[in-house]
């Protein structure tokens, strides 16, 4: 295998295990805000990633400035954003 792939493989291998590490519950309550301010989920979907990307980091920075997500914001929201697009896959 040459370098570049190796270096992509193992990226990917540390990458899954970081998003998962995230505290459940901040990325529980990330995802219950974007549902909260996007009550038409079904349309938040429609738009895409680039919507869901954006309700996941409003809800994040809203949720930062209350105090109530103490890990990796990137992370957190990439977590919460996951879980929205899997829901809108079904």
């Amino acid at each position: 295998m040459n370098a570049k792939l190796l270096a992509v493989a193992a990226a990917l291998a540390f990458a899954a295990p970081l998003a998962q590490a995230q505290d459940a519950a901040e990325v529980d309550a990330v995802v219950a805000a974007v549902k909260s301010a996007n009550p038409n989920l079904r349309q938040l979907c429609q738009g895409g990633p680039d919507a869901i990307r954006k309700a996941s980091t409003d809800a994040v920075m809203k949720l930062m400035g209350e105090g109530k997500i103490k890990g990796n914001p990137q992370q957190v929201g990439g977590a919460a954003g996951g879980k929205i697009g899997q829901e809108c896959r079904g």
